[in-house]
């Protein structure tokens, strides 16, 4: 189409980005440049803004890998961000365009995490058409557990466990400093369960956490000058999700994640329409921690899903079918 034009992304273009991603119905602060530059030596960044005539409608994070596109491996979700108004044709049109451009760049395919719909400020659903139009797979789902804080409702057994928790002179902190939760809890705590290290570094969580001191928070968890838990929280619009969850063995056999949680939601997530514990899925969502997931249940969450895609870039020709 003749009045869209693609711009491939730069640093030149940051602001124009983090600008229109500001104003969008659904971007959030981890899909602005100035967050995803923490670890951009790691990906070849693929990223692209779309033009109608000379007004910017749509911006694309995405990275490339071999003849592959995501949109992004180093983000949680990523896709077509959308300005407040626009209309289903022009929406069509532009993801039209983006995966012909990427298909006369001989990318064969288009992986996207999208963004899930708790984070939308309003309806923004038309990649869900354009990606049905363009017969794309639905490669993995993750089920996500979720509450309104409004109408915090854990069931019985969490109840208890709350209010048993009351028996501990536990203190409960918001922090700047990330060191003690990663190096004393996060850490030792995932290599004994998994034998892993987090997805952030403490660097890099710090780096963050300085930078987004209004969306990020660490709240942790001291039973006298002992911390035994914690969990940092990235918020963004309408949800605040708790992006790391951890705690002590000790923290653990007495349950302090209860009296953590409880706090956190009905005293400082209030604001918030949603609260989310995140999905407790491996193998592409085909596997359920299901101890896990109960326990989010239980503090009176219920699913939501979040869906991965994967499109062939030569069937734009579908959408240009559609729209011509």
């Amino acid at each position: 189409m003749k009045e869209f034009k693609i711009e491939r992304y730069d640093e030149s273009l940051s602001k124009v980005w983090d600008d229109f991603v500001g104003t969008s119905k659904n971007g959030t602060f981890m899909l602005t440049r100035k967050f995803i530059s923490y670890h951009q030596d790691r990906f070849e960044d693929s990223s692209l803004l779309v033009y109608k005539k000379t007004k910017l409608i749509a911006v694309f994070p995405a990275n490339s890998k071999e003849n592959t596109i995501y949109s992004h491996q180093g983000l949680s979700y990523g896709g077509l961000i959308l300005p407040k108004q626009i209309k289903l044709k022009d929406v069509l049109t532009v993801f039209g365009e983006i995966l012909k451009y990427y298909n006369q760049k001989s990318f064969s395919n288009l992986l996207i995490k999208q963004t899930p719909s708790l984070y939308h400020l309003q309806p923004s659903d038309e990649i869900e058409y354009a990606l049905f139009v363009c017969k794309a797979e639905l490669y993995r789902r993750d089920a996500a557990i979720c509450l309104r804080p409004s109408s915090f409702a854990p069931n019985e057994n969490r109840k208890r466990k709350i209010k048993s928790t009351n028996a501990h002179n536990f203190q409960i902190r918001e922090t700047d400093n990330m060191k003690p939760f990663w190096n004393e809890v996060l850490i030792p705590n995932l290599q004994i369960s998994h034998g892993g290290t987090p997805v952030h570094s403490l660097q890099e969580i710090q780096f963050l956490k300085d930078s987004f001191p209004e969306n990020i928070k660490q709240y942790d968890i001291y039973e006298g000058d002992k911390i035994i838990g914690g969990t940092t929280l990235f918020n963004a619009n309408k949800t605040s999700l708790a992006q790391y969850i951890s705690a002590t063995t000790y923290g653990k056999s007495i349950d302090a994640l209860s009296s953590l949680f409880s706090k956190i939601i009905t005293k400082e997530s209030t604001g918030f329409e949603y609260f989310s514990f995140g999905h407790s899925n491996e193998n592409n969502g085909r596997v359920l921690n299901h101890t896990l997931s109960y326990w989010k249940e239980s503090f009176g969450g219920s699913t939501t899903t979040h869906d991965f895609y994967d499109v062939q870039t030569s069937n734009y020709v579908l959408i240009e079918q559609l729209v011509e």
